[in-house]
C-alpha cells in the first residue's frame, strides 16, 4: 500500500498559512510502534530530563542531533519525512534534530513554545529556511493537556 504524501495543495498551504496538518500520515500500527518505543526503549528513557516551565510545573523531553539506527531514527529518515520536507522547502533537507516532549495528562507542565532561529543562526543556519514536524504519538485531546 502506498504511503501518504504531501501533494501541491499541501505546499501551496504550507507557503501561505505557514504549517500543513496531515492527519494519518503514519497509520496505527506505526504509531503504535512509537508508542512501545517510548514506554520501553532504555536509549529513550535514559536520556529524558525534566524541564520547569515559567509557571513552575514541568514536562519531560529527551532531545538529540543525529537520526540513530533505532525507530525514531527511521522515521526522521524515511521517504515520508524526508520527501515531504525537500517538497515544502524546494530542495535537499537535512536532520537538525528530534526531540520527544512528554506531557503527562492532568500532572506536569505547560510547554513553553519558543522561537528558535537565533539559535539556529549562531549553529550556522544562516536563514530560517527550516521547519518543524511534529507527530502526536497519543490522542490531543483537551483532557490530557493537547495544544491550545
Amino acid at each position: 500500500m502506498p504511503f501518504p504524501q504531501l501533494t501541491e495543495a499541501d505546499h501551496a498551504a504550507f507557503w501561505r498559512d505557514g504549517y500543513v496538518v496531515k492527519r494519518s500520515f503514519f497509520d496505527a500500527e506505526e504509531i503504535g510502534l512509537l508508542q512501545q518505543a517510548i514506554a520501553q526503549d532504555e536509549g529513550i528513557r535514559s536520556h529524558v530530563v525534566a524541564l520547569k516551565d515559567s509557571l513552575g510545573g514541568s514536562t519531560e523531553l529527551a532531545l538529540w542531533n543525529h537520526p540513530g539506527d533505532d525507530l525514531f531514527g527511521a522515521f526522521a529518515r524515511c521517504e515520508r519525512m524526508v520527501g515531504g520536507a525537500e517538497k515544502l522547502l524546494g530542495g535537499e533537507v537535512y536532520h537538525y534534530h528530534s526531540k520527544l516532549t512528554m506531557k503527562r495528562p492532568r500532572a506536569g507542565g505547560a510547554w513553553d513554545w519558543h522561537q528558535d532561529y537565533g539559535y539556529w543562526y549562531n549553529n550556522g543556519c544562516l536563514y530560517p529556511d527550516m521547519l518543524s514536524v511534529a507527530i502526536a504519538v497519543d490522542r490531543a485531546t483537551q483532557e490530557n493537556g493537547c495544544l491550545q
